[in-house]
């Protein structure tokens, strides 16, 4: 539904129903574009002159090194906005290529189109600012997963970020956490299952337990 898509980030519009949406007569200029699986739908170091907002499809996010060497960052999911970060950037290029993995719809909308819609509407201009700080928390635990060293040390940072009385659910499949690492999935899944033999956790379905923590911070070191 287009109009819910452009009020994503408004924080007083967005658990509204289907049908009070229907009723609001807010709407923000802007054009819509398709893709094709497979099309790339932006360039890394391509200027950021819109706030994009993918609204079918799924796409995935890569960095291209100079020496052509290709690393995966994320896939995402409609409805979600790309790039939202670098709009109001001092330099606001792209950072990482932009490929459909689905036949994908966009909407396109002109930084100064939300600079208007901020100017009148508060919520929408809070949930910009919500949204854009949560994305900066995300990548910041990126960089430090990428840190660590060897896959050991990236799954006990994770697993630490997010025990709760010694118990943890990794929130993602294993080939879901393989790309959010940066590594292959048989190496992921080996260095789990070495963890399990070892007695350092226990595995069952994406949730487990922590039964040794001297060890498991041994592997950070």
């Amino acid at each position: 539904m287009e109009k819910r898509d452009l009020l994503f980030f408004c924080s007083t519009c967005r658990d509204k129903s289907d049908q009070e949406i229907e009723k609001i007569k807010c709407t923000i200029p802007h054009h819509l574009k398709r893709f094709k699986k497979g099309e790339h739908i932006a360039y890394q170091g391509e200027k950021v002159q819109h706030l994009i907002m993918l609204i079918h499809g799924k796409v995935k996010t890569e960095i291209v090194s100079n020496s052509g060497f290709t690393m995966p960052i994320e896939e995402i999911e409609a409805p979600y906005p790309l790039a939202a970060a670098f709009l109001f950037a001092d330099d606001n290029r792209l950072p990482v290529d932009v490929i459909a993995l689905q036949d994908c719809e966009l909407i396109y909308i002109k930084k100064e189109s939300v600079e208007a819609q901020m100017a009148k509407c508060l919520g929408f201009m809070r949930g910009f600012m919500a949204f854009n700080a949560n994305r900066m928390q995300y990548l910041s635990e990126r960089l430090k997963i990428f840190a660590q060293k060897g896959i050991k040390a990236k799954i006990v940072y994770y697993i630490l970020s997010r025990e709760v009385k010694g118990e943890f659910d990794l929130g993602r499949s294993i080939a879901s956490l393989a790309e959010y690492f940066g590594v292959e999935r048989p190496s992921l899944s080996r260095a789990l299952s070495e963890m399990v033999r070892d007695e350092i956790i226990t595995m069952q379905n994406g949730k487990g337990k922590i039964l040794n923590f001297q060890e498991l911070h041994n592997l950070l070191l």
